[in-house]
């Protein structure tokens, strides 16, 4: 994405370096999804959220804060897809 065309972050959204574990894992599992026929996007599923904690030795609370904040980044990843497939329908309607 063209930089010019993302938001500009609020200053009360600051960066953290522990924020980066966190968008790592969502990079590496954000494919790892139900397409839909139509062109949508499912959340993460859970066997994905597992199979990847098993890997890295995630476990109890640790895990319950991963599938969160993952499950946060991928939830506004979804709703950024809805707004973009809306975009494109309201410009091309059929």
């Amino acid at each position: 994405m063209p930089a010019e065309t993302l938001p500009t972050r609020p200053d009360e959204a600051r960066y953290e370096t522990w924020h980066d574990f966190y968008r790592r894992a969502w990079q590496v599992l954000r494919y790892d999804r139900q397409y839909t026929e139509g062109g949508g996007e499912t959340p993460i599923s859970f066997l994905a959220f597992d199979a990847y904690a098993r890997r890295y030795s995630i476990e109890g609370e640790a895990f319950d804060r991963f599938v969160d904040f993952v499950s946060a980044l991928d939830d506004e990843w979804l709703l950024h897809v809805a707004e973009k497939a809306k975009e494109r329908a309201d410009v091309n309607p059929t």
